[in-house]
């Protein structure tokens, strides 16, 4: 199982580096579909929350004030050790779980905001369908007031009974596609 979530945390990680490396300098101060946040602000949450968190539950060693590459390159290779993921660990309200529930999580985070910047620099939108079927389905069994809290993810909105799981995905976490 831990295999898996590392494979979704990859794709996740390929997505969001596909859009971070295509970012021009006008682009940094543009807006994003993120209320208040222009792309500056979004990559720096979206590492931030990579160090932070995910760092420091894999044991990635990450220099201070580290951009996306080097921030990626730290946890792919903490991800490589033998048991990375084994093990709990706190996880707010809801104690001690598994490592693998909030590294699913993040990479959640990553994928979700992956499409944020397509969709702030006019990049190509379209996720990799693995990572958004394991983050829909992850995110839908999650209680609701740990999803809609703050600083997490706003009032789902409405989609079509029968759009695609990126839509629906999207959706789910706020997002007007």
């Amino acid at each position: 199982m831990s295999q898996q979530h590392i494979d979704i945390w990859n794709a996740a990680a390929d997505a969001f580096s596909q859009r971070y490396d295509a970012i021009t300098d006008e682009q940094w101060s543009a807006s994003t579909p993120c209320e208040e946040w222009s792309v500056k602000d979004l990559v720096d949450h979206a590492v931030g929350v990579q160090v932070g968190f995910t760092g420091g539950m894999v044991g990635a060693e990450i220099p201070e004030g580290a951009d996306w590459p080097t921030t990626r390159d730290a946890i792919q290779a903490a991800l490589a050790q033998e048991g990375a993921l084994d093990g709990t660990t706190e996880f707010g309200p809801m104690g001690q779980v598994p490592k693998m529930v909030p590294f699913g999580v993040s990479a959640g985070d990553l994928l979700i905001h992956a499409w944020d910047l397509a969709r702030a620099i006019g990049a190509d939108e379209q996720l990799p369908a693995a990572a958004v079927t394991a983050t829909l389905g992850g995110m839908q069994r999650f209680p609701e007031e740990t999803m809609r809290a703050t600083n997490m993810f706003g009032p789902a909105l409405d989609c079509p009974a029968d759009a695609d799981e990126q839509t629906q995905l999207l959706a789910f976490t706020g997002r007007q596609v």
